[in-house]
């Protein structure tokens, strides 16, 4: 706070009154863990390099340690999953204790699980490259829809995202009045 700021708080003290102290803005994160929780939805633009900026809310904010993130295909081509590498790890580790699948269903889950993936990181910017490869699967061009799913996002093409949302909204009505939303 500056000089100024400093004789205002002041003056207000005099008068009975509790100066406001800015919070700082922090990232989207639990109480519990230093884990990010993506919510919202973000339109942005989509660089000509294939270039997103991630909400700053959405990264570490340590300007120090760069975010990092394995981008995945849904296996429907519909969006791109971002996941931290710690959920990243989970999946796998998830598909592994399931008693369901054999061994040798494991190892081809792995192969395909770990080849489908890329591990990226932002840059000082912010931004994130997304694999042309990954563009032309889920139609990501221009302005995209980037949508939080607690903890890993999902890129979207913005009239995609538009028509999933309306087929998807009484399921998400029915479940949220069962949670007494």
């Amino acid at each position: 706070m500056g000089e100024s700021g400093k004789k205002w708080g002041v003056v207000g003290e005099s008068l009975g009154i509790t100066p406001h102290r800015a919070t700082p803005s922090l990232p989207m994160s639990s109480a519990q863990n230093s884990q990010p929780i993506f919510s919202g939805e973000v339109c942005h633009a989509l660089d000509g390099k294939n270039r997103v900026t991630i909400p700053s809310r959405w990264r570490n904010g340590n300007a120090d340690v760069a975010d990092e993130f394995f981008l995945m295909p849904d296996r429907t081509g519909t969006f791109v999953r971002a996941m931290p590498p710690a959920q990243f790890s989970a999946a796998a580790e998830r598909a592994a204790a399931n008693p369901a699948v054999t061994a040798k269903d494991h190892a081809v889950f792995l192969r395909h699980f770990y080849s489908r993936s890329q591990h990226v990181a932002v840059d000082k910017q912010g931004r994130l490259l997304v694999p042309e490869e990954y563009c032309q699967k889920a139609n990501l061009r221009g302005e995209i829809v980037l949508v939080g799913a607690r903890d890993t996002f999902e890129l979207w093409n913005k009239e995609a995202w538009e028509a999933t949302k309306q087929n998807e909204q009484s399921t998400f009505d029915r479940i949220a009045e069962l949670a007494g939303l």
